[in-house]
């Protein structure tokens, strides 16, 4: 500073002329010239700005935006959540959160106080407490805080409903409270409470990064179709005046608000409020770490109810707190060993593939495969030294010694192939999200004969379900659905599900006898282990009808590894039934993992018998035909596939209602069957190669034009006879690609 300092004044003083008339003279050019400069940067700065539109990086249109410009968000409706026949599930709402002014300069023209008094602090806890479970003493300790204008009160003060907003304001009205008050936003009303909870999931409140609040699918079904439910937030752009307020007339639309579409589900509501009824009883009894439900219709695979315990009041949020809550749904996302119920599997594969002689006799006592000897329940409880029975008593007696005759006799290629053909190993994807994959045997003759009566296999219940449409649906296996319409109300159009064919594991003669001894488990008085004498004969049992069940026990793998667990109730229990037996329209598939209580099956009898019953009362409402082409559809435009991962995409079409057929197991798509950008009709079979393509598909179900441009992908000559879709294939599934020259299909009707 000194040194600029001294520099002035020697600039100043040098040079100094004799007159103060010629000092001036010289101050007087010296500003002109600094004038003409400075002049010249202003013209020069100017022009940089005129021609850049932008000042130290910054672009000044953009600022002038935002000085005479304001936007303002539209936000659009999230779509409806409906059971199958329009009930709603879950539903756009207002919710809202309470707050307390504290101040106590919060006065009235009167000197009243607008604030909370001291002296009511503990009425306002009391309401507090009674209508939102909210601690008494944190009630307190929030109103008595100093230095703040208004408090609010946690988790507990938001997310209040109208009903209970409408309580606590007159409660407080009756006792002459002020201060307390209430905000509303959008949320999410779940009006049947505990309802498919885990399944349904939840949507909840999330903030943007311009301060605004959205509603986000956060778990279960409202999570997995959040990009079809939520829909796209409109943006208005407004002219400001200088008070900053938006000027009337001047607003445009910048982005077009699109409300997410509704989605019907195929739950029955009647049908899901009984399940939640009857597992409550049942779980009551039996106290497991787990138990499910789950009803399908066995010709479509629409999944009609399900419902897991523990689980949660979806309105209120009670049961989140409970002992072993998990998030995770058990129908999907839970790998098990299923036990003596997979022997229908091995049954049906038995007699499907000419091994099965039902008149074969074994004695019961013990098998040894290599190193492992294998035992029958009733010799393994000590109840019998072994017995002896024929093949045909194998699966009504749930015998593993039986199945592990059945698997030896398939051999061990045979049996995986079957297993295969079954899809275990594969998640189901059918549009949900986040499911377990489940795991094929270990590659040992041990683990092989094992998984033929369910144990050294790990499933989901979803694989188990698409397996046992096959058994109940002549040899046909379907894929589950849980959505039977999407509906757009932006174009007053809907996507309507179609019944997807996954294959044709086994033949009708074999699903047909399988059902007869499946029938046996139940009524068979000497081999039928669900025949109960002291429940009057079989356990399950709908009037007028006969059912065809299996149940199962099974050992629970050490999360530590090696072995089982060997606690008295560390076993995971189960039972399929399949109604009626001669020609199932429902299947039924319950669990309980672990019963805390004693274990008794006559517990199954509070949770199955009534839901069948109930399921065959009303089955003529549930409307399970093919409504496609009764309602103009809904556009779907294909978007780009390759390089995507192919589970994903698989996950993402059927949210869309489409068909994919992934081929091969790897990792990244590499051909798709439509172009890109194409519009796609609900049920649309698309073909989505992998980079990892080797072995023969299951071709059941394929559409003539697929199978052409699978033949052209493979470069096999391809014969073709009949019309309609492939019903037979001369090559078998798993077979080494590379050594198929020619392939051979039969289409049909079936």
């Amino acid at each position: 500073m000194n040194r600029f300092k001294k520099w002035f004044l020697s600039f100043v003083l040098t040079d100094r002329r004799q007159t103060p008339k010629e000092n001036r003279k010289r101050v007087a050019q010296n500003l002109m010239m600094l004038t003409i400069v400075i002049f010249f940067v202003f013209i020069i700065n100017f022009a940089v700005i005129i021609g850049t539109d932008s000042k130290f990086g910054v672009k000044l249109s953009e600022l002038a935006k935002q000085v005479h410009q304001v936007e303002q968000l539209i936000p659009a409706k999230r779509g409806t959540i409906y059971d199958r026949n329009g009930v709603p599930i879950a539903e756009a709402s207002t919710t809202y959160t309470v707050h307390a002014v504290i101040d106590k300069k919060h006065i009235d023209v009167d000197e009243k106080p607008l604030y909370v008094e001291s002296k009511h602090f503990q009425a306002v806890a009391d309401v507090f407490h009674d209508v939102l479970g909210i601690e008494k003493d944190y009630t307190i300790s929030q109103l008595s805080q100093d230095g703040l204008v208004q408090v609010s009160f946690g988790v507990g003060g938001s997310n209040i409903s109208y009903s209970n907003m409408r309580v606590i304001t007159d409660a407080l009205k009756e006792r002459e409270i002020q201060g307390v008050h209430f905000t509303g936003s959008a949320n999410r009303m779940y009006p049947n409470g505990a309802f498919a909870s885990q399944f349904i999931g939840l949507a909840q409140q999330q903030e943007n990064k311009d301060g605004s609040k959205s509603l986000i699918g956060t778990t279960g079904m409202e999570a997995s179709l959040n990009s079809i439910l939520a829909g796209q937030d409109g943006i208005v752009i407004y002219e400001k005046d200088r008070a900053g307020l938006p000027q009337l007339g001047t607003g445009q639309v910048k982005r077009q608000v699109k409300d997410g579409q509704d989605v019907y589900t195929t739950l029955s509501a009647p049908l899901q409020i009984n399940l939640e009824t009857a597992m409550d009883e049942f779980q009551s009894k039996a106290n497991g770490v787990f138990a499910s439900a789950t009803l399908i219709h066995a010709k479509t695979g629409q999944i009609l109810a399900t419902t897991q315990r523990p689980s949660f009041n979806s309105d209120t949020k009670e049961g989140l707190d409970a002992e072993g809550f998990s998030w995770n749904n058990v129908l999907y996302q839970t790998n098990y060993e299923p036990g003596s119920t997979l022997k229908t599997i091995t049954t049906a594969s038995a007699i499907d593939a000419g091994v099965f002689d039902p008149n074969q006799a074994y004695f019961n006592n013990q098998i040894q495969i290599a190193d492992a000897i294998i035992k029958d329940w009733d010799v393994n409880s000590g109840v019998s030294e072994g017995r002896y029975m024929t093949i045909a008593n194998a699966l009504p007696f749930s015998s593993n010694i039986g199945m592990t005759i059945l698997q030896q006799k398939l051999e061990d290629a045979r049996w995986l192939n079957y297993l295969e053909k079954f899809r275990f190993g594969l998640p189901a994807r059918i549009g949900i999200g986040g499911e377990a994959t489940g795991l094929l045997p270990a590659d040992n003759i041990v683990t092989y004969a094992m998984s033929s009566f369910g144990q050294g296999i790990s499933v989901t219940q979803l694989q188990m379900l698409r397996a046992f449409t096959a058994i109940s649906n002549d040899g046909v296996m379907v894929q589950p659905q849980f959505i039977k319409r999407l509906y757009d109300p932006n174009t007053d159009t809907n996507r309507v599900a179609t019944t997807e064919v996954m294959g044709n594991p086994v033949s009708k003669e074999a699903t047909d006898q399988t059902l007869e001894y499946m029938v046996q488990v139940g009524t068979d008085p000497y081999f039928g282990t669900m025949f109960y004498p002291s429940a009057g004969g079989p356990l399950i049992r709908v009037n007028g009808y006969s059912i065809a069940v299996k149940s199962g026990t099974a050992e629970i793998a050490n999360p530590d590894g090696g072995g089982y667990l060997t606690g008295e109730n560390d076993y995971i229990h189960s039972v399929v039934a399949m109604l009626p037996a001669e020609d199932p329209e429902f299947i039924m598939y319950t669990t309980i993992q672990q019963p805390r209580e004693r274990w008794s099956g006559l517990y199954w009898q509070n949770l199955i018998n009534p839901i069948l019953e109930e399921a065959m009362f009303i089955k003529d409402s549930l409307d399970t035909t093919d409504h496609s082409n009764e309602t103009e559809v809904t556009a779907y435009k294909l978007p780009k596939l390759k390089g995507e991962n192919p589970g994903d995409t698989a996950d993402e079409l059927r949210r869309h209602l489409l068909h994919p057929v992934i081929l091969g197991n790897g990792n990244k798509i590499s051909k798709v069957s439509a172009q890109e950008g194409t519009d796609l009709a609900p049920g649309h079979q698309i073909l989505l190669l992998t980079n990892k393509f080797d072995t023969m598909p299951d071709l059941y179900g394929w559409t003539e034009e697929n199978v052409k441009l699978f033949a052209e992908w493979t470069g096999i000559e391809l014969e073709i006879k009949g019309t309609g879709r492939v019903v037979k294939q001369n090559q078998a599934l798993g077979t080494t690609l590379s050594t198929v020259k020619k392939l051979t299909v039969t289409l049909g009707d079936d």
